[in-house]
């Protein structure tokens, strides 16, 4: 049997809604209501690709004993394997914006400037004696951008260890917007609404060029869907339409490392959420299995992953997530460069997809 991986793409045929883990009871969402994550985590688009897989077998919800045995269960892939979600724009892959490149906006509304950070000298904090990221040039107002995008070229400058040009940043405005809806429960029985049991959420409505990416494998070819479907997608079962094809995900090219006085300098960035089992200790750190000394890190606020357990029809424990774009600066010896250049493209999330990590370079 051939066990090619494939390139599922989704592309929203009205709007979607992805929550996170935040309460959404009554009375607890506040007046804005929920607000959509966007791209969604692996653990919401894990359900419909093993739906579809399911289905192509013979499985319904009336007949789960179809239910193919190399699918998993709610809590283990079986032998499916997920990359991603990746970002795919009228057929270019977009990565999230590095969170140690800092952007000042132009009034004037160009480009804005754009300048990195690196490890400073050592200071005592409460994390102890550490490195502090500081601006490799001065430029007062800066800020990461972390609602902004990077094609596959400008991702591989950042790794490279330049700056962005024009028209390789897309801000997030610029590939979906958000959408404020107002919702009521309806009395099956009565065929009537529901008396005081109105809802609000924000849904997010993507460019029509713009699609959800996942690189699914561990099944047989003959498993994926070989024609357009339209399956049922995150928060209120949002109507999407699915295309899988062989195309691969191409992801910026590494740089050249070059140890100084035997000593290898690198960066590890996420390109997907980063879930750990100890999540302090990554922070600290960084991801699990990398040569090496942790210098310095930019880390996002962490976000909440939750889900729907479809088996047992409620919502999963909510676990903490580093966000995408979050950057560690490491140090090891030259001894280990061969084990380093290895990480590239690899995650620490097994088969889940979690912690995709690129590898970049800096220096002192």
């Amino acid at each position: 049997m051939d066990f090619n991986d494939r390139l599922w793409v989704f592309k929203a045929l009205d709007t979607f809604f992805f929550r996170d883990g935040s309460p959404y009871n009554a009375g607890e969402s506040g007046q804005t209501g929920a607000r959509s994550v966007f791209p969604p985590f692996m653990s919401t688009l894990q359900g419909a690709v093993r739906i579809v897989l399911a289905a192509k077998r013979g499985w319904t919800p009336e007949r789960p004993e179809k239910w193919p045995a190399e699918l998993g269960t709610p809590d283990d892939l079986g032998r499916v394997e997920l990359r991603g979600p990746y970002l795919l724009k009228g057929g270019k892959f977009l990565f999230p914006m590095p969170l140690h490149i800092l952007h000042k906006e132009d009034p004037a509304g160009g480009e804005g400037t754009y300048t990195r950070l690196q490890p400073g000298e050592a200071v005592e904090c409460d994390l102890g004696r550490v490195r502090l990221p500081v601006p490799r040039n001065s430029l007062p107002g800066a800020k990461p951008l972390e609602n902004a995008w990077l094609d596959e070229e400008g991702m591989s400058t950042v790794l490279n260890g330049g700056l962005p040009a024009e028209g390789q940043v897309h801000l997030s405005d610029e590939l979906w917007r958000e959408e404020n809806r107002v919702g009521i429960e309806r009395d099956r029985n009565k065929r009537t609404a529901a008396d005081k049991k109105l809802y609000s959420c924000v849904h997010v409505r993507p460019q029509n060029d713009l699609g959800l990416a996942v690189l699914v494998g561990g099944v047989p070819e003959d498993w994926h869907p070989g024609d357009v479907r339209v399956v049922r997608l995150g928060g209120e079962g949002r109507p999407a339409r699915v295309e899988v094809s062989r195309q691969m995900v191409k992801l910026p090219s590494p740089p050249e490392l070059k140890p100084v006085d035997g000593v290898v300098r690198f960066t590890v960035t996420l390109i997907t959420p980063g879930r750990y089992a100890d999540t302090e200790k990554v922070i600290k750190h960084g991801p699990p299995g990398i040569p090496g000394e942790c210098v310095s890190a930019c880390i996002g606020k962490l976000q909440t992953a939750g889900g729907w357990d479809s088996e047992n029809r409620c919502p999963r424990p909510a676990e903490p997530v580093i966000p995408a774009g979050s950057t560690w600066f490491l140090e090891a010896k030259e001894s280990a460069l061969e084990e380093i250049k290895s990480l590239h493209g690899k995650t620490a999330g097994a088969a889940w997809g979690y912690g995709q990590m690129v590898l970049g370079r800096w220096e002192e």
